[in-house]
């Protein structure tokens, strides 16, 4: 089943959590896991931050979450920044430039799919495949997502989808292909 997220979906903060690690992006070298994984915590129950529990979808079976997605619209960018700045870097005491993700990823106009994750124990059963075409089902007219240069198989996946390439981004120690999908 495909759901909203509610404050209480914590298993998907477990999986934001591991796949933000597997990025190796810089907030790791400044800060304990720990301290991320508290402000992960705390996003996710926000109403703002781009990782918020109101911008997340689950896909659940037998009441267990197996994979998620955060999906948000580039009018809210400035909302997500100006919380973040004024309200997460203060309340855990960061470094004023500290960021997760740059928030250039999204562009004008766009729906943007920040984060597709499927669990481990659960790839392979088609659950990213449900959770991409929830988004490209959500009725915006412009949609769009990142992916990583080097990543090939997600690409097929997008492209099979109707995404195309429109620039190049670069996110945190990778170049990303910027593709979007007009409706």
């Amino acid at each position: 089943m495909i759901r909203k997220a509610t404050k209480e979906d914590f298993r998907v903060v477990e999986g934001l959590f591991e796949f933000i690690k597997s990025l190796e992006i810089d907030i790791f070298k400044d800060y304990s896991e720990g301290k991320i994984y508290e402000i992960l915590e705390y996003v996710f129950a926000s109403e703002y931050d781009r990782f918020s529990y109101k911008n997340c979808t689950v896909f659940e079976s037998d009441r267990e979450i197996k994979g998620f997605s955060f999906t948000y619209h580039y009018d809210e960018v400035e909302k997500m920044k100006k919380f973040w700045y004024d309200e997460i870097i203060s309340y855990f005491g960061l470094k004023e430039d500290t960021i997760i993700f740059d928030y250039d990823e999204v562009l004008q106009g766009e729906f943007y799919l920040d984060t597709l994750f499927v669990f481990s124990d659960a790839r392979g059963e088609g659950i990213g495949n449900k959770l991409l075409t929830e988004f490209v089902n959500s009725g915006d007219s412009k949609l769009s997502l990142n992916v990583a240069q080097s990543n090939e198989r997600a690409r097929k996946l997008y492209e099979s989808y109707g995404f195309k390439k429109n620039c190049e981004i670069f996110i945190g120690h990778e170049n990303y292909d910027h593709l979007i999908k007009r409706k």
